[in-house]
């Protein structure tokens, strides 16, 4: 095993602003094209934007850098006094859609120190990142024991790499308030662990706030998910998911709460002018598990070429649930039962009807005339539930497609084969229905 890495200052920022500077080429490429579909995403984006921003600022006044998996909202630990919540895996995710091959070289990395192939690759680039020494200065950083032993895994690697004190949230088997009860513990513990080893206090009047912001923006994306049921849908398919991606970054921040709230007026805008990201829809669709993030196009391309809207994508979905700011206790107790209910958290840690259940959901509320089911590479958990899935889809009469891909990585499954699979599923079983 390696020597701990150390925080390089050179490192990081050449890194990181490489970053930001993608962000903004992107933006200003969509802002050039003038497509209307990227109206929200280019709001979205500049948000990314002042999160990296942000995170400079942090490291160079000083502040202790909470790294946080991104499954955990940071609502809470945007409270700590004098301490910077950092969403460890996301730059990563950001890297792989702007650079997808650039982003191979970290999960490269990671293999060379003896990650195995089929570790996800979400674990393996933020292993990359940091032992090439370019993440920010780690204080203390804390992760959940779920969704999956692929992430498990990857973050006991990552506990002898990274010289800095590792906080597990235990996360329950099942959805009950046993389960909660023994979350929030583990909460308040880790809380306790915090102000401990960064020599600071949780200010529960600033949390407060944060959590009335972070409701805000999920009481938007909750109604987006609603006007996504209308025919025509009036956002593109590839907003949702990366509205979630935001909120794991930025729940708890003016900024995420106004984005959400510029996308449902939108929505709303558009609803009202009868226009939708497709003009004449030939298929709703729902993708029911992750996108291929290093090609966000995908879901322009059906779009474009089949005139089929992807109404609904796992991440897309807004699952999570509010929490009531009343007191600590009711704040750590709804932060427990938020987490429990976010993407991947909720479907995929217990028993197979959570995402069954949520996908057959997915499929009567919003429509859906065809439904793809990503066989995601290092997620064996999840295979175990393909038969369920063609089940439930013949008893819809919902036409199903299993394409196998890695959402990180473009290699093991090229996207022009995949695009292939999805051309031949929509050309046979899906349209010809319609």
């Amino acid at each position: 095993m390696t020597a701990p890495v150390k925080y390089n200052a050179k490192k990081f920022f050449d890194v990181f602003n490489g970053l930001l500077k993608g962000i903004e080429g992107m933006n200003a490429a969509m802002t050039d094209v003038g497509d209307p579909r990227e109206v929200c995403m280019i709001e979205v984006m500049k948000v990314f934007e002042k999160y990296l921003r942000d995170l400079f600022a942090a490291v160079e006044s000083g502040k202790r850098i909470l790294f946080h998996c991104g499954l955990l909202s940071p609502e809470i630990f945007l409270a700590f006094e004098n301490v910077h919540p950092y969403a460890m895996e996301i730059p990563f995710v950001i890297h792989s859609f702007l650079d997808p091959e650039h982003a191979n070289e970290f999960i490269d990395i990671a293999e060379g120190l003896g990650m195995p192939p089929d570790v996800c690759c979400l674990d393996k680039g933020f292993l990359g990142f940091s032992l090439q020494e370019v993440n920010p200065p780690a204080d203390v950083i804390i992760t959940p024991t779920t969704p999956c032993d692929s992430l498990i895994c990857g973050h006991q690697v990552l506990e002898k790499v990274i010289d800095a004190p590792f906080l597990f949230l235990e996360v329950p088997y099942w959805q009950d308030e046993r389960g909660v009860d023994l979350l929030s513990h583990h909460i308040w513990k880790v809380i306790r662990s915090v102000e401990e080893v960064c020599h600071t206090r949780l200010d529960w009047d600033r949390c407060r706030q944060n959590v009335i912001l972070a409701n805000e923006a999920l009481e938007s994306f909750i109604e987006e998910n609603e006007m996504r049921k209308l025919i025509p849908c009036p956002h593109p398919g590839k907003l949702g998911t990366i509205q979630q991606i935001l909120n794991y970054a930025a729940a708890g921040t003016s900024e995420a709460r106004d984005v959400s709230r510029f996308i449902v007026e939108d929505s709303k805008r558009l609803a009202a002018e009868g226009r939708g990201a497709v003009a004449n829809e030939r298929a709703r669709m729902t993708w029911y598990y992750p996108d291929p993030l290093h090609d966000l196009g995908l879901h322009d391309w059906l779009e474009d070429e089949y005139s089929s809207i992807t109404v609904m994508t796992m991440f897309g979905h807004a699952t999570q649930t509010l929490i009531d700011p009343s007191t600590p206790e009711s704040i750590v107790r709804g932060w427990a039962w938020k987490m429990l209910n976010t993407a991947m958290t909720r479907q995929l840690r217990g028993a197979y009807e959570s995402f069954m259940d949520d996908l057959m959901w997915v499929m009567k509320g919003w429509s859906v005339d065809a439904a793809v089911v990503p066989l995601v590479i290092p997620c064996k958990h999840a295979q175990a539930l393909h038969g369920f899935v063609r089940k439930a889809c013949r008893e819809l009469n919902v036409p199903v497609l299993f394409v196998e891909y890695d959402p990180l990585d473009p290699r093991p499954v090229p996207m022009e084969e995949v695009r292939n699979k999805v051309s031949e599923f929509m050309e046979t079983q899906v349209l010809p229905l319609k």
